[in-house]
């Protein structure tokens, strides 16, 4: 009898998550039917492409959620070639000596 009391608590957990989250749930099925991504292993590999870079360097750093979201802010900035419409928000007589100096920072 003690089991079902909890199978019914979880039961009842799951569906008032549910309730609570159903604008945030996804229908798969309907993505699946209508050719959308229903992942985003794509966004995933780059990232850990874009880290592996980094730890393939002798001179490794430990990541956290402050360290490497700077990095991915600069890299993903490179990537997209706004990088240097943000230096020239801040600085704005920016200009760099040779456009492919900020192509070399993704490399």
């Amino acid at each position: 009898m003690r089991g079902a009391v909890a199978v019914r608590r979880h039961v009842n957990d799951l569906i008032e998550y549910l309730h609570a989250n159903h604008l945030a749930l996804v229908n798969y099925g309907r993505r699946r039917q209508d050719r959308q991504p229903i992942s985003t292993a794509f966004v995933e590999s780059a990232i850990n492409e874009i880290l592996s870079k980094r730890m393939i360097k002798k001179q490794q750093m430990r990541w956290n959620r402050w360290t490497v979201q700077p990095f991915l802010d600069v890299r993903v900035a490179v990537l997209n070639k706004t990088l240097a419409g943000s230096f020239r928000r801040l600085y704005p007589d920016f200009q760099p000596d040779n456009k492919n100096d900020l192509v070399r920072l993704s490399a």
